[in-house]
């Protein structure tokens, strides 16, 4: 606490509390009015900001990237856009952060904002703008993966759709969500462990022995989807991308197609289970689909929403009704 001294209306001082605060704001609200303000301030010429960084970098170094990672540094960009006219030097790791935490509160997006923001500092700090990278003082928010959230049946229609207009990747995540399939049994499946016939894929089951020995079976659905993801693969290999662009191509699958989930290629499997849940499926069946040795392993793969789990008991309502 600290002190001020003000003249009050009959010419009298009087000597007040103050509340000090760190960073010099005394609420959130003080410090985005401070961050309006900075973007309110007239720009000089020849002042550099972060869009006088990004403009010349996103038609150069930005475009030999990834068409993904390409799409996920311009919304990144938006992102930052309240700050975007601010001289850099203006610019403080407090009121980064606090756009930072405000734009992005999950890990991908603030990743992507960070990642963007620590490029353009390399930039001013070849330019000898400033002599520092703030982005790296920024922390992210935890990436949150111990919960598995399936994906909804609204989600797996989207992505059917988006299959249908020509992106192709899209049906790697339908093949892992239709068949229980880890990412890790995607990326060592070779063409040649398929079965058409008994629409089966054997030899690429990971972690137990039930996996390795259990093949993975494909529904009629899918099908069409494995003959184009194997025509597509130009090797042996039925993915023959690497593990960073497969992880670059499903999270922007996932903005492309408008997900407010923070989904993960792990939710493919439990998606599966879920799934058969939902349809009745008997337990044990589900237990074999997705090689599991215990059905308690299989128990964690299912989840199901309050509304489910009401539609479930009055089922059961019914069919005793009908007996009665």
């Amino acid at each position: 606490m600290g002190w001020k001294t003000v003249e009050l209306e009959d010419g009298k001082k009087k000597r007040i509390p103050v509340k000090r605060t760190k960073g010099g704001f005394a609420s959130k609200t003080d410090a985005l009015n401070y961050t309006l303000a900075l973007r309110g301030q007239q720009i000089k010429k020849g002042t550099v900001t972060l869009n006088t960084l990004y403009q010349p970098w996103s038609t150069s170094a930005l475009l030999k990237l990834s068409k993904s990672k390409q799409t996920a540094y311009k919304i990144a960009f938006g992102k930052w856009e309240q700050l975007a006219y601010t001289d850099i030097s203006q610019l403080t790791i407090g009121v980064l952060q606090d756009q930072l935490d405000e734009k992005a509160p999950t890990f991908y997006p603030a990743r992507d904002m960070k990642s963007l923001l620590s490029h353009l500092y390399k930039r001013a700090i070849a330019q000898g703008d400033v002599t520092s990278n703030l982005a790296e003082f920024l922390v992210l928010p935890k990436l949150e993966e111990g919960e598995k959230t399936p994906f909804s049946s609204e989600e797996l229609k989207s992505l059917w759709k988006d299959y249908a207009d020509g992106h192709t990747f899209t049906g790697y995540i339908l093949l892992m969500s239709y068949s229980g399939m880890m990412p890790g049994e995607l990326f060592i499946a070779e063409k040649a462990m398929i079965d058409w016939g008994k629409q089966t894929i054997l030899g690429c089951g990971l972690k137990t022995k039930k996996r390795k020995e259990t093949p993975l079976v494909i529904a009629d659905i899918i099908l069409p989807v494995l003959h184009d993801l194997c025509e597509h693969s130009k090797s042996k290999m039925l993915l023959d991308l690497n593990r960073d662009y497969f992880y670059e191509q499903f999270h922007e699958t996932m903005r492309r197609c408008g997900f407010a989930a923070e989904h993960t290629p792990y939710d493919c499997r439990h998606s599966t289970a879920t799934a058969l849940a939902l349809a009745d499926i008997p337990p044990s069946i589900i237990q074999k689909v997705m090689r599991h040795t215990k059905f308690a392993t299989t128990q964690r793969y299912i989840h199901v929403d309050a509304d489910s789990m009401l539609e479930a008991v009055n089922k059961i309502a019914k069919d005793e009704d009908s007996h009665a």
